[in-house]
């Protein structure tokens, strides 16, 4: 007979037991959905992911634009670096893929020897930072942003390499980036706003001169104990600047005294000589780096006590015909040379004696007190002659410019009117008011079409055989190249043309450069659009002869850039009045 204790003993293991396995069978279900749960989420992202690739694989709809890519090359988070969106020029992401990148680099390299018209710069610039993937072929996308960002620099396009910074997470590795938006704000004496960038750069970047511009924030920012903290890792990593630590010590109070030496090699360096410095003179050389000079000018560093030297004068207007030096810097030191009452009234004669400084001077200030429009003129276009003779007109261009945008354009004599119009950098006589001629094929209404977004079909053949019947009529009528170039364009988007015209027969002689034409039918729009550019180079637009404006347009059509194509013809054949 079992007793009592025992019995109770029996019953607590037996129910031990009983809970434990419970326990046991209970624990082990969750466990197994977990994984179950888990291993669904791994591959709905995996699905998900290949799904985004896929979609990507073609450009649109079309099957003649589709591209295959080697999904193991497609890195979707970093090898897409821009600013705009392809749709914006009816470009697409795959616009570099088929290129060599060899091309590339050597087209780029002629290029940027070019002084680049308004239209090819902004050209190069939509192409070069449309979102895309980089070519396959001879250039790395981290090779491919250099080139992007160099162009930038080299452009001093300060706005757009600071958005290109906040848009792609990949330039803040680029420590040269962010050193030239440092140096430029640097060299407006804006340390705010310098010191505001050092926020770009990426955490894994290592490079001293970014390193000690931020100590310096630290101590501009009153965060001493940061800036010496950061200053001693820096020293344990074995860097060793002799001039940095004198003067950082100096400013952090760890230093009663400092050198007084001036070290120019670069603006950082030349910035901390100079807020460190009792008693701080320095006079420029044309050597001298352009940051120094934009900075001296800003910060009102620069001091010209003799007016009589001839060749401290020259310095200055050959560091601003080189950009390092503010052009209208110039002008205001031609104010203040003195000229006596005689000299003014008689410049005309009396700028002939004077070296030629004074007299670019001398006729400057007789051009500001002139009230005769007609001697106002002349003696602007004197002071371009006198510019050209040193070479260095573009000091003067924005200057005479101002100078003839000033003067009533209903004052301005016509003997003087194409000479105004020529360097204005405006079309005095020009507005938005356009004269359509409908005896012209390319002056007509027609125009309309590539003037005006969404202009509808219908309307647009019906004013087309409005206008053919009538020049028809007409028969000494020639159909020009002009005149084929845009019906060329409204046959490429659809437009059904008037019975009797025969494009084919009409465009027989004309040609397409053979290279160019193989590009545009492998579709490698990037590489097509940058031989464009060098094409177009320093020309304006609508300086174009018919030739050329022929096969560039032809080739935009084959490519469907309906935006590019009709940017060019609505800049060219309207005219306006």
């Amino acid at each position: 007979m079992i007793n009592l204790l025992s019995l109770n003993k029996l019953l607590l293991a037996l129910f031990l037991f009983f809970i434990s396995f419970n326990n046991f069978v209970f624990a082990t279900d969750p466990v197994d959905i977990w994984k179950q749960k888990e291993e669904k989420n791994v591959e709905s992202e995996k699905i998900k992911e290949e799904s985004k690739v896929k979609s990507l694989i073609l450009i649109d709809d079309s099957k003649e634009n589709e591209i295959l890519i080697n999904e193991e090359k497609v890195d979707l988070e970093n090898s897409i670096i821009g600013l705009f969106d392809p749709k914006k020029n009816n470009f697409n992401l795959y616009m570099w893929v088929r290129s060599d990148g060899a091309q590339i680099k050597k087209i780029i390299n002629r290029i940027n020897k070019l002084k680049l018209s308004k239209f090819s710069e902004n050209l190069l610039f939509q192409t070069l930072f449309t979102n895309a993937y980089p070519p396959e072929k001879n250039l790395t996308a981290d090779e491919f942003l250099d080139i992007k960002i160099d162009w930038l620099i080299k452009n001093n396009k300060v706005d757009e390499l600071e958005n290109f910074l906040k848009r792609n997470e990949q330039v803040g590795k680029k420590s040269k980036a962010i050193q030239s938006l440092i140096e430029e704000y640097l060299a407006t004496a804006n340390i705010k706003s310098a010191c505001e960038k050092i926020k770009f750069v990426d955490k894994s970047v290592e490079d001293n001169f970014l390193e000690k511009f931020n100590i310096y924030c630290l101590i501009y920012e009153d965060r001493g104990g940061e800036a010496q903290l950061m200053l001693d890792l820096l020293k344990e990593r074995g860097f060793k600047d002799n001039f940095f630590e004198n003067k950082i010590n100096f400013l952090l109070g760890t230093s009663d005294t400092t050198s007084q030496k001036i070290l120019d090699n670069n603006l950082f360096n030349f910035y901390l000589s100079q807020i460190t410095s009792r008693n701080f003179t320095y006079q420029p050389t044309e050597k001298t780096n352009k940051y120094i000079w934009r900075y001296l000018s800003a910060a009102n560093l620069i001091q010209i006590e003799n007016f009589e030297n001839e060749e401290t004068i020259r310095t200055y207007e050959k560091a601003a015909s080189s950009g390092t030096y503010e052009k209208k810097e110039i002008f205001d030191i031609y104010k203040k040379v003195i000229f006596n009452i005689n000299q003014l009234l008689n410049a005309q004669e009396i700028y002939k004696t004077l070296p030629s400084y004074k007299s670019r001077a001398l006729i400057y200030q007789s051009i500001l007190i002139s009230d005769d429009v007609e001697k106002k003129l002349k003696l602007a276009f004197l002071l371009k002659d006198l510019f050209d003779a040193d070479k260095i007109f573009n000091v003067y261009s924005e200057e005479l410019s101002n100078i003839l945008k000033s003067i009533d354009v209903n004052s301005i004599p016509e003997s003087y009117m194409s000479l105004v119009d020529q360097y204005s950098q405006e079309e005095l006589r020009s507005t938005k008011n356009i004269k359509f001629d409908n005896n012209i094929i390319h002056k007509s209404k027609i125009l309309k079409y590539f003037l005006e977004e969404d202009y509808n079909i219908k309307k647009i053949e019906k004013d087309l055989k409005n206008v053919y019947k009538k020049i028809k009529k007409n028969k000494k009528y020639f159909i020009s190249i002009q005149d084929i170039i845009v019906l060329e364009s409204l046959q490429s988007d659809g437009i059904n043309l008037p019975d009797g015209l025969n494009l084919e027969k009409l465009s027989s002689k004309l040609t397409i450069p053979e290279n160019l034409d193989n590009l545009t039918t492998q579709n490698q729009v990037g590489l097509v659009m940058l031989k464009v550019v060098e094409i177009v180079g320093e020309d304006n637009i609508e300086d174009l002869d018919p030739e050329t404006l022929y096969f560039l347009n032809k080739v935009l059509n084959k490519l469907k850039l309906k935006k590019i194509r009709n940017n060019i013809l609505g800049s060219t054949f309207p005219t306006r009045i």
